[in-house]
């Protein structure tokens, strides 16, 4: 009796137990229908960004979504895709140090990943929220301006540990996010300062110590003096 008793209390601990459900989101953006920009731009990716990894636990799951990869993934190629040419930047605040000049700068940064599951909702979806701020520096390196983005996505699912379901949601908040970065940023103010001063004429600089100076007309010859009378 007693073992049986251990049984049915071990069965029941397991039972109670958190459930794991670790996914990798996939880089999976579609071509941006946007005309390109003939700017030199710089991105920086903190470590923090490239390893990002979102941990928590709802209704005895423990959720693990890596973030940071795909991210990374698809932001180059969303820029590829936006700006002539995407250079990385180890640091932000040394820009102005890359040669060519850059336009400008952008490090993007995780705000906000949250999920709600369908016994959230009363329903049978996972519904996915992304919100990144996208930060601006000019082509010197200083701070110009930032901007957030966020991005939703939903797929249908019957059970609180489906991966593939909340792999999909979040997949699909990545490409909304994407799709209003490709649209958005381009039209903001700020964006399209840099963007025109990327074109600015240098200032003409004065000639050089050694250049020759203009030659001078020799000054006139004095006039004779005037005659004196023999002396008596």
């Amino acid at each position: 009796m007693t073992n049986r008793l251990l049984a049915v209390a071990a069965l029941a601990a397991l039972a109670s137990a958190c459930t794991a459900t670790r996914l990798t989101t996939q880089a999976t953006l579609p071509p941006p229908l946007v005309e390109q920009l003939p700017a030199r731009v710089g991105i920086h990716y903190s470590k923090e960004f490239r390893e990002y990894v979102h941990k928590e636990t709802r209704g005895q799951v423990d959720y693990e979504v890596t973030l940071g990869p795909a991210h990374v993934t698809n932001l180059d190629w969303l820029l590829k895709a936006m700006f002539r040419e995407v250079v990385p930047v180890d640091d932000p605040a040394r820009a102005g140090e890359v040669r060519p000049t850059l336009a400008m700068v952008l490090e993007p940064r995780f705000e906000e990943y949250s999920f709600l599951t369908p016994k959230d909702i009363a329903g049978e979806a996972f519904v996915v929220t992304i919100r990144y701020l996208l930060t601006v520096y000019d082509g010197g390196g200083a701070r110009v301006d930032a901007f957030t983005f966020t991005g939703y996505g939903r797929e249908a699912a019957r059970t609180l540990a489906s991966k593939e379901p909340l792999a999909l949601a979040t997949q699909r908040a990545m490409r909304d996010a994407g799709a209003k970065v490709a649209v958005e940023l381009p039209e903001q103010d700020a964006i399209r300062l840099l963007l025109r001063n990327r074109d600015a004429p240098a200032a003409i600089a004065p000639p050089a110590a050694t250049e020759r100076a203009p030659e001078q007309a020799p000054p006139p010859p004095e006039a004779p003096a005037p005659a004196q009378d023999p002396p008596a």
